[in-house]
């Protein structure tokens, strides 16, 4: 009897544990209670989260550069590959099936996944766009580069039609969807021509050790396909963060 009261008292400690979501101990969203605002209290590890003058936190507006002559176009080696596009609850992201990369200062970051926010994060002279992609590069390090391109409305986009065409996954419930053959660096408008700043992940744990490279040229997109992605994502992006004397250097041209 006792033996059975023991297993039983066990089973109900072992269902309490898994019964929980995972999600519940650091869930975050884009409003309310466990909105922006609030995600440095969410957990312990999302305190780089919080406003602070010494902060280097994304995204940011980018009303001012300063011109860097030594500043010359990516090192990108980014071939066709399979991706698997999945829902987060945060965004659509996109996974490759192999890393491609960037080259920058001879390290050798490898493109991790990259994904969407409705509206942009950053901004241009105050100005949004209807969307911006970031496409997320980590080295052996963890230390990362995030490349960030802004898009308006205009013609059709060949790169997100592929995306739309394969199936863009509606819930986090959805089935994870595969394109084959996807060419990022035919997402990327002109790459030798950038913003770049010390920044940090723009969800939490809001890392800052993000060196930012933000797209000059805007890339276009119709209305029906912003539609097909703010009608999933809804309003994912975060608000923007203070400067705090950050310098942004540009490419000349």
């Amino acid at each position: 009897m006792k033996r059975t009261m023991r297993l039983l008292i066990a089973a109900l400690v072992m269902c309490v544990g898994s019964c929980i979501p995972a999600t519940a101990q650091h869930e975050f969203t884009y409003n309310g209670d466990t909105g922006p605002g609030y995600w440095s209290d969410l957990e312990s590890d999302f305190s780089a989260c919080a406003s602070s003058p010494t902060g280097r936190q994304s995204p940011i507006d980018i009303d001012s550069v300063v011109l860097d002559p030594g500043l010359g176009g990516l090192n990108l080696i980014l071939n066709k590959m399979s991706y698997t596009l999945i829902n987060n609850g945060h965004t659509i992201q996109a996974t490759p099936q192999e890393g491609g990369t960037l080259t920058i200062d001879s390290e050798i970051y490898t493109l991790s996944q990259f994904h969407f926010h409705t509206l942009s994060e950053h901004t241009v002279e105050g100005t949004h766009g209807v969307m911006e992609l970031h496409a997320v590069f980590i080295d052996a390090k963890d230390n990362y580069v995030v490349i960030g391109m802004l898009y308006k409305i205009g013609k059709q986009n060949q790169f997100l039609g592929n995306l739309i065409a394969a199936g863009l996954p509606k819930l986090t419930t959805s089935a994870p969807v595969t394109v084959n053959k996807l060419d990022v660096e035919k997402a990327f408008t002109d790459t030798n021509r950038y913003y770049t700043y010390r920044g940090s992940l723009t969800t939490p744990p809001c890392t800052e050790s993000v060196k930012w490279i933000v797209l000059k040229e805007w890339a276009e997109l119709s209305s029906e396909q912003f539609e097909a992605f703010r009608t999933i994502l809804g309003d994912d992006f975060r608000p923007l963060q203070e400067r705090n004397k950050r310098v942004v250097r540009a490419t000349v041209w």
